[in-house]
């Protein structure tokens, strides 16, 4: 069972695609949530030593140009340490993930720290992870929707969850909708917002309630039952005033007597 608070199902967003199409991300991606464990820890050794030389740097007073300007080939080895993409999908399965618009937030919130830590490096440093932490909510948020059910990742953790066990899908006010479990208990689909959820509905071909359907037959009901409600109140005002018009009509027939 399902429990929709908005009445009106919305209409396919930006986000939503046609059969046999992604969201803009592979079923099978790329880049940090593909790489193992070995090149992940290789990437966090570059950017831990490339702020442990920012660190020692600014206490031992050397040129800022340098300890800015080695970013760049930071920035370089990171992106030779990352796996490369592959373009084939995985065959029944659907990534639903934040879209690739937030790396230009990433980017505007990169660009707000870089003065501050100029300004004051030596205590500011830490203000550099808020862009990497950005990076990893955006890379580690999605829902997978395959055969087996759902796997769901977060920042911290990931789940998976049984087709078995899901019995419905509530919608709140704010917020991921959530799934509701055999024993009553709600989880949250990361990066499923109101705007994804027909996305997530037809991924799951079936296994889920379409709740937009259910919606739009509500409503179609609705509008016949006022419709039928309207044509009876107007045949039942109809009906006294038909009576009074064929009274009029009808020709005096009654004798008249002479005087």
């Amino acid at each position: 069972m399902s429990s929709p608070h908005q009445s009106v199902p919305p209409a396919k967003s930006s986000h939503t695609t046609d059969e046999g199409t992604d969201t803009g991300r592979p079923s099978r991606p790329g880049g940090l949530r593909s790489a193992s464990p070995g090149r992940l820890a290789a990437i966090g050794a570059v950017v831990l030593a490339y702020l442990v030389f920012v660190v020692v740097g600014t206490v031992q007073d050397w040129s800022l140009g340098v300890r800015i300007g080695l970013i760049v080939p930071v920035a370089v080895v990171v992106w030779l340490l990352m796996p490369r993409r592959t373009n084939t999908p995985t065959p029944g399965v659907h990534v639903i993930g934040v879209p690739r618009l937030a790396y230009i937030g990433v980017l505007v919130l990169a660009f707000c720290v870089f003065f501050p830590f100029v300004g004051w490096p030596a205590v500011l440093w830490p203000l550099l992870l808020a862009p990497v932490i950005a990076v990893w909510w955006v890379v580690r948020t999605h829902t997978t929707v395959s055969e087996s059910g759902l796997d769901l990742s977060s920042m911290t953790s990931t789940k998976h969850l049984d087709w078995a066990r899901i019995k419905g899908i509530s919608i709140p006010k704010r917020g991921s909708v959530r799934a509701r479990l055999d024993d009553e208990s709600e989880v949250k689909l990361p990066a499923v917002g109101y705007d994804r959820l027909r996305e997530l509905i037809e991924a799951s071909g079936g296994r889920l309630p379409d709740v937009f359907a259910a919606a739009e037959a509500a409503e179609a009901e609705r509008l016949a039952a006022e419709r039928a409600a309207a044509k009876a109140e107007a045949d039942a005002k109809a009906g006294p005033e038909a009576a009074a018009s064929e009274a009029k009509a009808e020709p005096d027939t009654e004798p008249k007597t002479e005087q």
